[in-house]
């Protein structure tokens, strides 16, 4: 086989994988645009952010709460520590362990709601799973076919990838990068084949000495109208 033969057996490969890609994209924009679906999952999307609000709040007003009571902690080392005498500083003392501790007795109540809040957020949020989980069964049996055809393309994706992977390393790098290179820029054709002497991407002849080089198969011969690689087998 001539190494523009081979360049179009690949390209065959490729046009392929393109159609199955094309496909699998519509079937997947086609299941994931199920009504029911979408609310659930913004629904879902909105209650998670919630959780984790709540969550931070939680954790905010843990920290807080540790903050005050090492702060009490230390007011008491110094009321009971002995070294401080003075019946005024000991007051001031006394009324601030006290103000502190009405703090931390609000903090705590603060801190108690905020654990109710999330675990209202949690219960919110599995329950909304479940319901996702119910409507992309309502929805998948709804589309039992396109699954169905979702899974054969899939595996004639895989079985096609694994041609190509095979065919594309006895390719010489020189040519994998020239049709790589050429593939873009023409829709997906770098390689055209030769039809009663023309060029059957642009329908244009190539001169004698190009269609002479294209099948002697020695080199990759280019359309002097559209660029392609020209193939004669």
């Amino acid at each position: 086989m001539s190494r523009s033969a081979t360049l179009l057996q690949l390209q065959s490969l490729d046009l392929e994988l393109d159609g199955i890609r094309i496909r699998l994209d519509a079937i997947e924009a086609s299941l994931g645009d199920d009504p029911a679906v979408r609310d659930v999952q913004r629904a879902l999307l909105e209650a998670h952010r919630e959780l984790q609000t709540a969550r931070g709040t939680v954790k905010a007003l843990e920290f807080d709460s540790q903050a005050l009571g090492e702060k009490i902690t230390e007011v008491d080392r110094r009321m009971y520590s002995g070294g401080v005498t003075s019946p005024k500083e000991l007051q001031d003392l006394q009324k601030e362990t006290e103000s502190l501790r009405r703090r931390r007795a609000t903090l705590e109540e603060r801190q108690f709601e905020a654990l109710v809040e999330v675990e209202a957020k949690e219960t919110e949020a599995a329950a909304l799973e479940r319901q996702l989980q119910a409507a992309e069964g309502a929805a998948a049996q709804l589309h039992g076919a396109l699954l169905d055809e979702r899974g054969r393309l899939r595996a004639s994706a895989e079985r096609l990838q694994t041609g190509r992977e095979a065919l594309f390393v006895r390719i010489a790098v020189p040519d994998r990068e020239l049709y790589e290179r050429l593939r873009p820029a023409k829709r997906g054709r770098a390689v055209s084949t030769l039809e009663e002497g023309a060029c059957t991407a642009c329908g244009v002849a190539p001169s004698s000495s190009r269609i002479q080089s294209a099948r002697q198969g020695n080199d990759l011969i280019l359309c002097g109208n559209c660029g392609r690689i020209l193939c004669a087998d």
